[in-house]
């Protein structure tokens, strides 16, 4: 019982120092807000979809606007019609403190620099990412994956 009560305590005390990071989807014409994001593993990003038709996919900084492999850590929300009202985010648990791009691959919207980097570094800050994007063909991963839809933290 003991050992039981100890790893219940560990546990709240880790899913206490979680953070949630809010983007909003949309919210210009072809923006994530913020671009640029601070993550720990274990800290949530919650994507809510606020105006335009818009999804959030992770991809590969080698090839802007293309999706990343699917691996622990990769996520696809699927496509939403933004809605300013809408209680319904989408959740990812940030697995790694490594540099992640995030791109929108409805078409034209990453050309325009629909992107966000979660963690930059040097070679991958939102400048990097997005001067490289500008013109590319986005491609959609094959469905949704990697997060969840729920009602946002509060």
């Amino acid at each position: 019982m003991q050992m039981r009560t100890g790893f219940l305590a560990a546990f709240a005390v880790a899913v206490a120092r979680a953070a949630v990071h809010r983007v909003s989807v949309g919210k210009g014409r072809f923006t994530y807000t913020p671009d640029v994001v601070r993550a720990a593993k274990g800290d949530v990003l919650e994507f809510k979809f606020v105006g335009g038709v818009h999804d959030a996919v992770t991809g590969d900084f080698a090839h802007p606007c293309q999706p990343a492999a699917k691996k622990h850590g990769a996520f696809s929300s699927g496509v939403f019609r933004g809605k300013a009202n809408t209680n319904e985010v989408f959740k990812v648990t940030v697995n790694s403190e490594d540099p992640m791009l995030v791109y929108c691959s409805v078409p034209g919207h990453c050309a325009e620099g629909m992107v966000m980097v979660i963690n930059p570094s040097e070679d991958t800050s939102i400048d990097t990412v997005r001067a490289a994007a500008r013109g590319k063909s986005a491609r959609a991963p094959d469905g949704v994956f990697g997060g969840e839809m729920g009602a946002p933290s509060a």
